[in-house]
This record gives C-alpha cells, sequence and structure tokens, in this order.
C-alpha cells in the first residue's frame, strides 16, 4: 500500500517581492540611455579635440616645410638680383632647381654658344650666369640645352676662360594675395608659373636689413630679409631670418 502523500501548500509571495515591474524596467532602460549617451558625449568630444590637434599639427608642419623651401631660395639669392622689395612681395634670382655645370673649351666675345661638361635639363629661354674669378655674365639660353652645348641668344661680350662655372638663375617671387572669397594666400611663383605655399594665411610680411641691423630699401646694402608669417585661425606663427648669399 502506497503512502499518503503530504498535503500541497501553495506560497504566497509577500508583498512588494512580485518580481521586476514594467515601470523599473523603463527607468533601468532610461538611465542607460542616458550613461551611454554621456559616454558618447565624452568620446566625441575627444575625438573633436584629437581632430583639432592634429590639424593644428598638420598646419605646424606644413608652415615649417614651406619656409625652408622659402628660406632655401631666398639664401641663394645675392642682393644684386633682388629685383622687388617690398612688405608683402620679394621677387630675386636663385638656382632652384641646382642646376650647375662648367665652360669646357674658351670662348671669344662674340660668340653665341658656350661648350659646357653637360647641358642637359636646361630649358629655352631660361637666364643662365657664367662665373669666373670675380666676374659674372648673365646670359639667356635660345634653345634648349645638349649634352655638352649651351647656344645663347645674344653674342658674348668678353672672353671666357675654361673651367668658368655655369648655373640657372631662376626668376622666384613670393607675394600674399587674396582670393574669390577674401582668404589670403601666399604664394610662391617661379619663372611665371605660380603655385600656393600657404593658402589660409593672417599675415605675411617681409623686411629688409643691412650687415648693422638696420633697414633697408635698396638691394645695395641688403644683407639679411626677414620673413615673419601668421596662419589664420589657430593663430600658428613663425619668423625667419635668412641670410643673402654673400
Amino acid at each position: 500500500m502506497l503512502p499518503a502523500r503530504p498535503p500541497l501548500r501553495v506560497l504566497h509571495s509577500k508583498k512588494g517581492e512580485c518580481g521586476t515591474t514594467l515601470m523599473e524596467l523603463l527607468m533601468a532602460t532610461a538611465a542607460g540611455f542616458i550613461i551611454l549617451s554621456a559616454a558618447w558625449q565624452t568620446l566625441s568630444f575627444f575625438q573633436r579635440q584629437f581632430a583639432l590637434q592634429q590639424a593644428a599639427l598638420s598646419r605646424q608642419q606644413d608652415l615649417r616645410l614651406g619656409l625652408e623651401v622659402l628660406e632655401q631660395e631666398i639664401h641663394q639669392a645675392e642682393a644684386d638680383s633682388v629685383s622687388v622689395m617690398g612688405p608683402d612681395e620679394i621677387e630675386f634670382g636663385a638656382n632652384v632647381n641646382g642646376l650647375v655645370t662648367t665652360v669646357t673649351a674658351p670662348v671669344a666675345s662674340g660668340a653665341t654658344s658656350l661648350r659646357v661638361d653637360d647641358g642637359r635639363g636646361w630649358a629655352e629661354r631660361k637666364t643662365i650666369v657664367v662665373s669666373w674669378n670675380d666676374h659674372n655674365e648673365v646670359m639667356t639660353l635660345s634653345r634648349d640645352g645638349q649634352r655638352t652645348l649651351l647656344t645663347l641668344t645674344q653674342p658674348i661680350a668678353i672672353s671666357i676662360p675654361t673651367g668658368a662655372s655655369v648655373s640657372i638663375r631662376n626668376r622666384v617671387r613670393y607675394y600674399s594675395k587674396q582670393d574669390d572669397q577674401g582668404n589670403k594666400r601666399l604664394l610662391r611663383m617661379v619663372d611665371g608659373g605660380a603655385s600656393v605655399l600657404f593658402a589660409d594665411v593672417q599675415a605675411a610680411k617681409f623686411s629688409y636689413w643691412d650687415e648693422d641691423g638696420r633697414t633697408v630699401n635698396q638691394p645695395g646694402r641688403l644683407k639679411r630679409v626677414v620673413v615673419d608669417v601668421i596662419l589664420r585661425g589657430m593663430g600658428t606663427r613663425a619668423v625667419r631670418g635668412i641670410s643673402l648669399k654673400s
């Protein structure tokens, strides 16, 4: 005979212990959204700050690299090659690509060509400077340079000895100008071809000094050019003092 089963007991939950209510679930969800929103805003803030820092570093890098080009080219210039000295522009002669060759045979006055070590890469209409001892002769090429020959537009005025140095003299101009939207830019022009050096400039100034530290306005006494550039927005600024080629 099977033992009798014990009577069933009905368990009643106490008041307040009936589990999670819909209201509590909604409140928890709302709290989660608030926390998630705060976290997202914090992340967005740091992302914006990082982007601003990266933009500032990029502008500083662009400013440094651009001024290095400007500094190198002005440093190549001799005082007598400077043709414009303005507060917002300078124009001078410099051998931008470093093209140099040597005269390999004596050249008599009246000749219209030079025998050289290597004339390849010397473009038609370029200005060249032939130098020996303390003498410099400025000439213009009538055609592209050849392997051993440079042809001139005019006869040579005086004889040139073997071993004289020949170099290109590019016309280089740095100047500030506003674009169609009124934004100031600093441009670099070489032999008539212009490109933008800095696109968003607040100020770009040139000043000119002699060897005694006094300002000058004529190339004859010019020894040093000071360039002061401020980029708009973040106030990034750089000042460079550049000595001319002695």
